[in-house]
């Protein structure tokens, strides 16, 4: 091998030992792609708090004034609290709308009352039930998803920083109460059905039993049994698995099989 020749040798060996292999610059792209997407993901979760907070911050707070100036071209309403624009819905809220008592104020009372005096427009709930609360809150809740919720109204239930009173967590409260009920409701139901029941002019109320009766399907019949809740004074019947069954809280109607699957009621 001529000098010339072993001298464009080393040249090459020399070359490639000092070029990066296929590998590497595959291996350098991959994490570089890598290390960009995590930087973009990172900066739109950052924005996307950063909007939130800023959301939060822009809450309006309106005063009873403020906001009974918005029932004209724009109508606005509150329940609870809570601001609503219902501007899109004219029908209904405009000055010659069926609710129209109910724009550019806080009527909370009134969505259980369904009065018009002034004793209704209110947002002051003396004397309504744990019930009547979680139904108003439940009207809360409808208009949540309905219409834009855009503030704050400073008074019984928030204050002039937006926090909620001590008479907004008597609602929740009350709300809580109610939920565990109908728990307690479901619970029991599950375990005694109501029964099912008609009445006609000429043949009275029957009540009767089915595998299906209030709504609750099991694999059992059951008998109808007279049963007084305490919590709302008023009796009904449910239907009873053992028709041996011995318990103070169920009384069989008279004139009735025990046996029976249905019963008619006399009285």
């Amino acid at each position: 091998m001529s000098t010339k020749d072993k001298n464009n040798k080393a040249r090459d060996e020399s070359v490639n030992q000092l070029s990066p292999t296929p590998s590497f610059l595959s291996n350098y792209k991959w994490w570089l792609v890598s290390f960009i997407v995590i930087l973009l993901i990172s900066f739109i979760i950052q924005r996307q708090t950063v909007d939130k907070k800023n959301s939060i911050k822009k809450e309006r707070l309106f005063t009873p004034d403020e906001l009974q100036s918005y029932t004209k071209d724009e109508l606005y309403l509150a329940i609870l609290g809570h601001v609503f624009n219902v501007t899109s819905a004219p029908q209904f809220y405009s000055s010659t709308g069926s609710y129209k008592f109910f724009t550019g104020r806080d009527a909370a009372r009134g969505f259980h009352t369904g009065g018009t005096s002034a004793e209704d427009l209110t947002d002051d709930l003396t004397g309504l039930t744990d019930e009547d609360i979680a139904g108003i809150y439940g009207w809360l809740t409808f208009y949540q998803k309905q219409y834009p919720q855009i503030g704050k109204l400073i008074g019984r239930y928030f204050d002039s920083n937006g926090t909620p009173t001590e008479h907004f967590s008597n609602v929740l409260t009350s709300v809580n109460i109610m939920k565990k009920k109908k728990e307690e409701q479901a619970r029991f139901e599950q375990q005694w059905p109501p029964c099912n029941s008609e009445w006609s002019h000429d043949a009275g109320k029957r009540v009767w039993c089915t595998e299906k009766s209030g709504g609750i399907e099991r694999p059992w019949t059951g008998v109808p049994r007279r049963y007084f809740d305490s919590s709302t004074k008023t009796e009904r019947c449910v239907c009873v698995k053992n028709a041996d069954q011995q318990d103070g809280r169920f009384r069989q109607y008279e004139d009735c099989s025990p046996t029976s699957i249905e019963c008619k009621i006399l009285d």
